[in-house]
């Protein structure tokens, strides 16, 4: 059960830091249209949130008497299947955002990194 607060607190918390890093880039970035980048950070915290709520559902799973180990399970191939999910769509959103606006590359490659970390976190906590 400890091992699920923690990942609970932090996919929450990766998901309200990715939301006010996108907040920082409206404000700071003085481009005229800042979505290409945005979108990247905000499909990234989509799934840090979806990570959350999957990993709410298993800690109310075990406090209502569900095996821990077996919804531990379950929560780190849920896991793995969100980073996964997220690599493939960050690449997808990176290729279809050079294809469509070229001259917001830095934008788009700095926000799909930033937005990557997701990944790692989710690698993280799976183990």
């Amino acid at each position: 059960m400890r091992a699920l607060r923690i990942a609970l607190a932090v996919t929450a918390g990766a998901c309200v830091g990715l939301g006010g890093l996108g907040a920082a880039l409206v404000l700071l970035s003085g481009e005229v249209d800042p979505w290409p980048g945005l979108s990247l950070l905000l499909l990234a915290q989509a799934v840090t949130l979806v990570a959350a709520v999957v990993t709410g559902l298993g800690l109310r799973r075990v406090l209502r008497g569900g095996e821990s180990r077996a919804v531990t399970r379950g929560v780190r191939a849920a896991y793995e299947w969100l980073a996964s999910v997220l690599g493939a769509l960050l690449v997808l959103g990176v290729t279809a955002w050079m294809l469509a606006r070229p001259d917001a590359w830095l934008a788009v490659c700095a926000c799909a990194l930033v937005g990557a970390q997701a990944i790692v976190v989710l690698r993280y906590l799976r183990r």
